[in-house]
């Protein structure tokens, strides 16, 4: 025991160290997250963190962990640009891609260099799926698992809304989701955010992926023995229903387990549907002659409905297993009305539309498939007691998976991931303390400030938050409740100096080279040196500016470089701390074709005419359009003024020793 708990300390010395000592840290997405592709099979995948050194820019790539699954971003390999535009060392932004599991690297760049490499080694676009309905959806009540994915990319979350400590469940208004933390989805893991383990979904999961190549993402929220009308009643999330079996669900519950499937993991990573596998309770209920048929159909259709109105996504896409074999009076029989109204919704798109056809499983009752003729049962390996081998989940599993076709990829409606709040940071003059700024947003909308790392406990709700040293994030609750996190925040106790929003260099209109350069927030920097070369290793500084000093908000500055002979001329810049400190930008290039040693001006001109010379002039002539000398003068001096007032209007050359400039009276 000592042992192993002296390798666990030194991996977390060793990761806390890595951490710290990151140069850039990527914090969304997370590690496994797999964002809904769309029908023509790509996504935005937004990307944020933070520096601890000063760098110009990000920097991204991703490469497929698979040959063939998906493409590499950027096309062709090198790197792309995520972020120009640092705020208080916090970065962001997007980039679009291809569906496929990824390895996915951020560097940061400057004039000194590139950063150390931040990987993250597993993201992925693909499918999204919250599964809901009674036990064959989720397993439990002593039916035996399934097998964990046998494939990498296959995942869901490891969380159940059930406390260890004492095995009850927290009503619906009552539950704090934990930070989700995607994991392999193996066969223990509890699907969240109520699945008791894999079942037959990590076994979909791999048929999925086998027929798609994409990643695939899977929650669960279904609870065995409900009926329609549990999940019917329970849309109020304050209501409480009792099972036909006498169980009394906690307030909101079930319905609001996939009400936070929904509101949450799939706010953050999009959808592709809910798989439905629900109805043998309504057979254990129905009675002859009674409406079941109406009740089943008016209840279903309403849960269908408020999975769509809670979230504000009215095309959420519908796959309703025809399900409801069950053992009544010791006999297992089916409901024609209940498996009927599930056809209904199916088929009659006009009435009950974007409800799709999932499995047929009534027929398939025989102890191949059921142990007990109502619950799937067996892995295809674990040995039963009666010395049998049976493999009904992963039937249970293929059966689902044959559904997910080609046609109704296309038909449905996914929904894409909605992006993490971008969230504008500046330094407070004199302190270390950031101010963030969340996003301006409608009313109704509910900023939540928090410690990262806990993502309950709400530390401001106003939209701006000004904070020392921490690692934050911020929570944004829509109307509906669909929430979403931004990438974590850093405030260093020690904040950067300078945050580069831009450099460029470029020849101006008047004949010079026009620098221009922003910082996006400044602390203790004294001055810019702007420094020039003519072979890109060796610089001069060639002009010393001062810097604003301290200050939260964009600050821009701008020079001109004048008079250059002809050819390339390399600038950077060099940001001096008052304390001596300095940071270099990246290098920016201009060419410069000759003609800026002389400047002819006004253009157009009317009665003055100046030429400007880098040295002295000589011999000054102007031409007409067509060729015909119209006034020459000689001069010894770097500037003069030519009257020409009396010529007509028109365009005319300007000859300066030798260089021709068109000017137009």
């Amino acid at each position: 025991m000592r042992r192993n708990l002296s390798l666990l300390v030194l991996l977390l010395i060793l990761t806390t160290s890595y951490k710290s000592h990151s140069q850039v840290v990527v914090t969304f997405p997370t590690e496994r997250a797999v964002f809904q592709r769309n029908n023509a099979n790509e996504a935005d995948v937004y990307i944020g963190g933070y520096i601890t050194q000063t760098y110009q820019k990000i920097e991204v790539r991703l490469t497929p962990r698979v040959a063939g699954e998906g493409e590499s971003f950027p096309a062709g390999g090198g790197w792309a640009l995520l972020d120009d535009q640092i705020s208080a060392g916090q970065f962001y932004g997007s980039v679009h891609l291809k569906g496929g599991w990824y390895q996915l690297e951020a560097r940061g760049v400057s004039g000194s260099g590139t950063s150390s490499i931040a990987t993250l080694a597993r993201v992925g676009v693909g499918e999204v799926f919250v599964v809901a309905g009674q036990s064959n959806a989720t397993g439990g009540d002593s039916n035996p698992n399934g097998p964990g994915a046998a494939y990498d990319q296959v995942n869901s979350v490891n969380f159940q809304n059930v406390d260890p400590a004492t095995s009850t469940v927290t009503p619906y208004p009552n539950v704090q989701l934990p930070c989700p933390e995607f994991v392999h989805l193996d066969a223990g893991v509890k699907t969240a955010p109520f699945g008791n383990y894999a079942w037959c979904w990590g076994s979909f999961g791999d048929k999925i992926y086998e027929k798609l190549r994409v990643p695939v993402m899977i929650f669960n929220g279904g609870w065995s023995s409900t009926g329609i009308d549990n999940w019917k009643q329970t849309v109020d999330p304050n209501a409480s229903t009792t099972s036909a079996f006498g169980y009394t669900f906690p307030a909101g519950l079930p319905f609001g387990h996939l009400r936070l499937a929904l509101n949450n993991y799939i706010a953050q990573l999009g959808v592709r549907a809910v798989l439905w596998h629900q109805g043998e309770t309504d057979n254990y209920l129905e009675q002859p002659g009674d409406n079941t048929y109406n009740r089943y159909l008016s209840a279903l259709w309403d849960v269908i409905n408020a999975s769509r109105n809670l979230t504000g996504k009215p095309n959420l896409g519908w796959v309703v297993a025809r399900a409801s074999r069950f053992t009544v009076n010791g006999a297992t029989r089916v409901s024609a009305n209940v498996v009927n109204v599930q056809n209904e919704l199916i088929n009659n798109d006009g009435l009950y539309p974007h409800v799709f056809q999932g499995p047929d499983t009534d027929p398939f009752y025989s102890i191949e498939y059921r142990h007990d003729e109502i619950h799937f049962r067996g892995d295809g390996v674990t040995t039963s007691p009666d010395g049998q081998i049976y493999s009904g989940l992963i039937y249970l599993a293929g059966f689902w998976a044959d559904k997910i076709t080609p046609d109704f990829l296309s038909q449905s409606n996914p929904y894409a991931a909605t992006p993490p709040p971008a969230v504008g940071a500046a330094n407070v003059p004199g302190s270390s303390q950031i101010t963030f700024t969340g996003p301006s947003l409608p009313g109704g909308y509910q900023y939540n400030w928090l410690n990262n790392g806990n993502c309950n406990q709400v530390q401001s709700t106003a939209q701006q938050w000004t904070v020392g040293a921490g690692v934050y994030k911020l929570k944004v609750i829509d109307p509906n409740s669909n929430t979403v996190f931004s990438p974590a925040l850093n405030v260093s106790s020690t904040p950067l100096p300078v945050t580069w929003q831009s450099f460029s260099a470029r020849m101006g209109g008047n004949g010079r080279v026009k620098l221009d350069w922003s910082t996006s927030s400044e602390v203790n920097a004294s001055h810019f040196e702007i420094q020039r070369s003519n072979n890109s290793r060796t610089f001069a500084t060639i002009k010393v500016m001062d810097a604003t000093g301290n200050s939260p908000r964009s600050s821009y500055y701008g020079f001109e470089d004048e008079f250059l002979p002809k050819g390339i001329y390399y600038y950077r810049l060099n940001e001096v701390d008052f304390d001596g400190k300095s940071e270099m930008t990246r290098i920016v290039s201009v060419r410069v074709d000759g003609n800026e040693t002389v400047r002819v001006f006004p253009n157009p001109a009317t009665d003055l005419l100046t030429v400007e010379s880098a040295n002295a002039l000589n011999r000054i002539e102007i031409f007409s359009s067509n060729g015909k000398l119209v006034q020459r003068v000689l001069s010894g001096e770097k500037t003069m003024r030519l009257n020409i007032a009396d010529l007509p209007k028109g365009l005319y050359v300007i000859s300066v020793d030798g260089r021709e400039i068109k000017i137009v009276k």
